[in-house]
């Protein structure tokens, strides 16, 4: 049970630092065309979809939070996931 749960940890660890990358070449024009950026969109893209559909109901800005929210999110199930497992 403990190698499902680091295992699990390390697997939403690389989910959010693949987010975090990902916003941060976002802010670089070049950067969005690179295939880096299409791996790490099509990587991420699962768990940033949904909430943005939802998201997209109540803001109507140019920000995108998804990405906060979604980190948000894997934290708190990777600490519940430690709490339980």
């Amino acid at each position: 049970m403990y190698v499902i749960k680091v295992a699990l940890h390390y697997l939403i660890q690389i989910i959010i630092w693949a987010i975090i990358i990902k916003s941060l070449m976002s802010w670089f024009p070049g950067a969005m065309y690179s295939k880096a950026y299409e791996i790490l969109d099509e990587f991420t893209s699962p768990i940033e979809t949904p909430i943005r559909r939802i998201m997209g109901k109540y803001s109507s800005g140019p920000l995108d939070f998804s990405p906060m929210i979604a980190i948000f999110v894997l934290v708190i199930i990777s600490n519940l996931i430690a709490r339980f497992l």
